[in-house]
């Protein structure tokens, strides 16, 4: 049951998001990616392997058994081989099976494509279980050259996977300009057979290629393509990849939000479909991340768990770049014992394997902790072990490295003349990349010469296009037209959107102030209610002979005299004051005031006022010496003693109303009715309709009402 399910997934994704033109070899390539553990449970069962043939004749006989065609027998081997060696396959003893079925079909090899074949799988062989890199490469261009002059989709996809390796170890070790020449030639290739799953892989390629040199922006940008193409296929295994390098690329970058998100996407991908290998460099990523933001604590949990996949499937040489990490996080942590523990783990799986290239940069981390502790012998048997390698390799960052820890030590030793050498060898290593710009210099000078003759060429071809065209002269012109129109359009839009703002502050102004009069109003006061610095007393006072001013006086002169009115209002009392309608104003005091207090100061300033009515306007002159009474209404802020509970300005403003209706029904000199809440009073008494709530609330002793006369004669509105 579980073969049928199996065999029904391969057929699934050939059928899914497959491009109507890849042929047979383009969709082996697809499910040896996506699904190799599928696709080598599938092959073993059909081609029963493992088999035994000693020449062609018995392996025709296996085939016809089998009832295979020799030919497709043969090719289901192959991949088979390859299945071998990959690192996603979950299978015993991998290796010695590769190299049986290698020599299997060596004995077998009759066409160029066999042979180059054959030479792949012995250059992969090595390469996984010596690290012979660079006998890795030699194999895998000696099988270029045996199809090199083959063009069929067959060759194609075989040349195709050769250059994705060639590009990987010449990038591994180190040899950058023959790795581009790969990358570019397996980019070439995909786009060559119009597959956009090939085209993904070659772009996030060499977009690694470019992050290796940093490169970042270009790399960004060959990720970002290969993430858009891979999601609108459906392989998930693509999916995750591009993703995956688009994450390295964002943290290379520097934007961490953007990293962590892919990343932790990518894991959780790689995580379902069971990529154990995938998944723990994911892993490593989102430390590193971490540890670029310094946040070691983090990184070495997420190195710790990268570890703990590897060790699950024996990967050594990933155990040692963890350990190598690890070590490296607890060094910033100034946790010396931990990382020497760590990095010495490091350094005997990378000298167990050989692997010289992640030693150099091991040793020279061993050495950095030991001088920071001061243990100068230890320091100089590390730096010594880094700058040998060093200099093998030519990696001259690691040898100004070694050198700058070796100097140090040699010194403190006191072994000043090997002190002296080191210092030398720096200075001289310093010179030489000094000199680097002026030939870099001469190389971009030899650019910019070529850009523009070539530059000069095109010109040259326009001008006589242009001369020859008459069609060209008038498209020139039309295009010309069309940006002075545009630009008179985007002028106007520039003038029309400055005038539009104008009238929006003109609005915002006048929304706040009364309509008929002009000056700060009802929406002003709610304004002022609501803000930061909101009032913590209120007061709106009826003035009883200043009501029919803008009927008597007209509203003209009304406006003049409430203007100066309200003017020295606020100097005198240092209060907000805002006009609800004729001879009715309402007061916002920053600081707490009793109801006696307030009526106090605004029947004293009333009593200071000067009107400014005009003395030619006849029978209201004498107004200016007539003693004003005002009426007034008071609350405190805020008005519930809960502060979680907020009401609306425009409810505690009708509160105020509501005392000062209740302050007019008397109608007696100077009249002030305050309105407070208990400390258990509900929001519930400030619910709509309000008057018949507080009215209710007085009755049951909820909120209190004072005055400076008889409550009894009051009559309180209900609605």
């Amino acid at each position: 049951m579980q073969n049928i399910i199996l065999s029904s997934y391969v057929l699934l994704l050939s059928i899914i998001a497959f491009p109507a033109h890849a042929d047979r070899y383009q969709q082996r390539e697809i499910e040896f990616n996506e699904t190799p553990n599928v696709l080598f449970e599938q092959l073993s069962i059909r081609t029963q392997f493992p088999l035994s043939f000693n020449d062609r004749a018995e392996f025709e006989a296996i085939a016809d058994s089998l009832k295979y065609h020799p030919d497709e027998l043969h090719a289901d081997l192959e991949i088979l081989a390859r299945l071998f060696l990959e690192t996603a396959l979950k299978a015993e003893d991998k290796i010695n099976k590769a190299r049986l079925l290698t020599q299997q079909l060596e004995t077998l090899a009759e066409t160029p494509m066999h042979e180059a074949i054959i030479l792949l799988l012995e250059g992969r062989i090595r390469g996984l279980e010596d690290q012979q890199y660079k006998q890795s490469i030699i194999l895998f261009k000696e099988a270029l050259n045996k199809i090199s002059n083959i063009n069929d989709n067959q060759s194609l996809n075989l040349q195709f996977i050769l250059h994705q390796n060639l590009s990987s170890l010449h990038t591994l070790v180190k040899q950058d300009t023959q790795a581009l020449y790969h990358y570019k030639r397996y980019r070439e290739i995909a786009y060559r057979l119009h597959n956009d799953y090939f085209i993904a892989q070659s772009e996030t390629a060499i977009g690694i290629y470019y992050t290796g040199r940093n490169q970042l922006a270009k790399a960004l940008q060959h990720h970002s393509e290969a993430y858009r193409i891979s999601n609108r296929l459906s392989y998930p295994v693509i999916q995750a990849q591009t993703q995956f390098q688009l994450s390295r690329a964002y943290r290379d970058l520097g934007q961490w939000d953007e990293a962590l998100k892919n990343a932790n996407e990518a894991a959780i991908s790689y995580q379902k479909l069971g990529r154990d290998a995938s998944q723990s460099k994911t892993m490593t990523v989102i430390a590193m991340i971490y540890a670029n933001q310094e946040q070691w604590n983090k990184a070495i949990d997420y190195y710790l768990n990268a570890q703990q996949l590897d060790e699950k499937h024996n990967r050594r040489i990933s155990q040692g770049l963890n350990f190598h990490n690890i070590g490296e996080a607890y060094l910033h942590l100034s946790n010396y014992p931990s990382a020497m523990n760590y990095l010495q783990m490091a350094n005997d799986i990378f000298k167990e394997k050989g692997i010289m290239h992640y030693l150099v940069y091991n040793e020279l981390l061993f050495a950095q902790a030991l001088s920071e502790q001061s243990l100068w012998k230890e320091t100089i048997t590390h730096g010594v072990a880094a700058l040998i390698i060093a200099d093998s390799k030519q990696l001259p960052d690691a040898q100004k490295e070694a050198l700058e820890y070796l100097a140090k030590a040699y010194r403190e030793e006191r072994n000043y003349p090997a002190a002296l050498d080191m210092m030398e060898r720096l200075v001289q290593m310093q010179q030489s990349t000094e000199e680097k710009p002026v030939e870099e210099t001469l190389t971009s000078n030899l650019t910019e010469e070529k850009l523009k003759f070539e530059i000069n060429i095109f010109q040259h071809k326009l001008g006589k296009y242009i001369e020859s065209s008459k069609d060209q002269q008038m498209a020139i012109i039309i295009l010309l037209a069309t940006i002075f129109i545009l630009s008179f359009v985007w002028l106007y839009s520039l003038k029309r959107l400055n005038s539009v703002k104008q009238q929006k502050a003109l609005l915002a102004k006048q929304v706040l102030q009364e309509p008929q009069t002009q000056l700060k109003g009802y929406q002003g006061l709610l304004c002022c209610m609501s803000n930061d610095e909101s009032p913590k007393t209120i007061a709106l006072v009826s003035i009883s002979l200043l009501s029919e001013l803008d009927i008597e006086f007209g509203l003209t002169e009304s406006n003049a005299i409430t203007e100066n009115l309200i003017r020295q209002f606020e100097e005198q009392l240092n209060s907000k004051v805002y006009l609800m309608k004729p001879g009715e104003l309402a007061f916002c005091f920053k600081e707490v005031l009793t109801p006696e207090q307030t009526l106090a100061q605004i029947s004293d300033a009333l009593s200071h006022q000067a009107l400014a009515i005009n003395d030619n306007v006849p029978h209201f002159s004498a107004l200016n010496r007539l003693e004003l009474e005002c009426v007034l209404g008071h609350i405190n802020l805020p008005l519930l003693a809960n502060p979680d509970i907020r009401l609306t300005t425009e409810l505690q403003f009708e509160t105020v109303q509501y005392a000062l209706a209740a302050a007019k029904s008397i109608n007696v000199g100077h009249t002030y009715v305050s309105i407070r809440t208990l400390n258990f009073a509900p929001a519930a008494i400030f619910f709509k309709p309000l008057y018949l709530n507080l009215t209710h609330a007085l009755q049951r002793g909820i909120i209190r009402a004072e005055s400076n006369r008889a409550m009894s004669d009051m009559k309180w509105p209900k609605n």
